[in-house]
């Protein structure tokens, strides 16, 4: 797109709808994280069934073939069964990412360790900071396998505050931008 083209009263009207729906989206994401988690695990397991549904309806039109690809009933039968979770447990699910990055954190945090301690053999003078350092990326990542639905939810409520911000300011400048055109 080049900037000659560029209607800046076009994109002031759209850019005004998407800052409303940001704040709204923001609130909700805020007030209720747990919830919009929960709803956004359920979009997630739709959208793997109809993608298992989009798989299988290709596989069985070309089921006569020869030299058919069973390819495609393999990424149906995986969408499936994976959509199915997710529709069934999607507490599980949502709580699944942060402990797998708890859990790289922690493996981490016990090779910063290993290093603190190999700077305290050879006797370098910061070796306390490091092993401090270490320990405390340690114990985030062991809050993060434990609390891992808590420290989801903050994530969310951090990501819907961001939006809220994002919205608001965007309206803000909108607004700033018509007054300078009249």
């Amino acid at each position: 797109m080049s900037f000659r083209n560029f209607s800046f009263e076009k994109y002031s009207k759209n850019n005004a709808l998407m800052s409303v729906v940001m704040v709204v989206l923001g609130l909700a994401l805020f007030i209720w994280p747990g919830k919009t988690l929960d709803v956004l695990a359920h979009i997630l397991g739709i959208a793997l069934l109809l993608s298992a549904a989009i798989s299988g309806v290709s596989w069985y039109r070309d089921r006569h073939r020869a030299g058919m690809n069973y390819g495609p009933l393999a990424v149906a039968l995986m969408c499936v069964v994976m959509g199915l979770v997710v529709l069934f447990a999607p507490r599980g699910i949502i709580t699944l990412l942060p402990k797998l990055i708890g859990i790289a954190i922690i493996i981490n945090g016990l090779i910063n360790l290993a290093q603190a301690l190999e700077l305290r053999k050879a006797s370098v003078g910061n070796w306390t900071s490091s092993l401090v350092v270490a320990a405390l990326t340690v114990a985030l990542g062991i809050f993060l396998v434990v609390f891992s639905f808590s420290a989801m939810k903050a994530a969310v409520m951090v990501i819907g505050g961001i939006f809220v911000y994002n919205g608001v300011s965007n309206l803000w400048i909108e607004s700033s931008y018509r007054k300078m055109d009249k």
